[in-house]
């Protein structure tokens, strides 16, 4: 593109320079009176008018080249902007979920001032499926501890089953080993959530066993946990929120009924939550 701006700005030049040329000579030529010069004036006319019109269209390809380089430069300009301005949006976006996130639980842990909390971000996730253990930033070094509870301010994420200096694991309510000792809110019936795994593989959900045959648990009742197992190693918080009843179903039949539950946190979108130290 420099390289035809260079060239274009040389023929200018060339044919402003000749165009002066011929003016100086015509001029000269209107000075004499003499037959000769009114024939040199008669045959540099023409040539002049040319001259002129090729001078003039060459100057507005000249100007029309620069433009279109201007106007080149100034849509990267432009496209460069909007991206970064793209990029701005996601990064508030992030920051403002995040906030948002960080003043729900700050909310959750001033509501719970009998407990004691540390916080962590998600940074990764394990196992066959994909909500079943997350990785956190916290370990030994935090007084994290294998089977304390994970939290976020809408209820029960799991519990800790590993731990290294500064990172530990969380299986959480959707793996079907864990075992969560809970109780119905309404129905004040005790029993035990597990993860459960549906027909189609993708709906994941948690179940609550050993409910009694007569169960009074209806749809929309809450499961809280409950500390009904004592084990002076780990420390059970009551009244966590682990989800709602979406339906009861016949375990044994005759024996005992168990309910479906649907989970309070929402596994696809957690990235903070508090791990109960005490």
């Amino acid at each position: 593109m420099n390289f035809l701006k260079n060239k274009l700005l040389t023929i200018v030049l060339v044919l402003c320079l000749a165009f002066t040329i011929f003016i100086g000579v015509t001029a000269n030529a209107r000075k004499n009176t003499g037959a000769v010069p009114g024939v040199v004036t008669s045959i540099i006319a023409p040539i002049q008018k040319y001259i002129y019109a090729a001078g003039q269209r060459i100057g507005n390809i000249f100007h029309f080249v620069s433009s279109v380089s201007t106007a080149y430069s100034e849509n990267i300009r432009l496209k460069s902007e909007v991206k970064s301005l793209q990029q701005k949006l996601v990064e508030y976006d992030t920051y403002k979920r995040q906030n948002e996130e960080l003043n729900k639980l700050l909310g959750f842990k001033n509501q719970r001032n009998d407990l004691k909390f540390v916080g962590a971000n998600v940074i990764g996730k394990s196992g066959e499926n994909w909500f079943d253990i997350l990785i956190i930033d916290v370990g030994k070094a935090d007084g994290v501890a294998e089977g304390q509870y994970v939290v976020t301010n809408d209820g029960l994420v799991g519990k800790i089953i590993e731990t290294t200096y500064n990172t530990s694991k969380v299986m959480t309510i959707l793996d079907e080993r864990i075992n969560v000792p809970a109780r119905l809110s309404s129905a004040g019936e005790d029993g035990i959530v597990t993860g459960m795994q549906s027909n189609n593989n993708y709906i994941r959900a948690a179940k609550m066993n050993y409910l009694p045959v007569d169960s009074k648990a209806q749809q929309g009742d809450i499961a809280i946990t409950s500390n009904i197992i004592k084990d002076d190693s780990v420390f059970i918080p009551a009244g966590i929120i682990i989800g709602t009843v979406q339906s009861l179903v016949n375990e044994k039949p005759n024996l005992e009924k168990a309910a479906i539950l649907k989970p309070a946190v929402d596994f696809s979108s957690v990235e903070k939550v508090f791990v109960i130290t005490r």
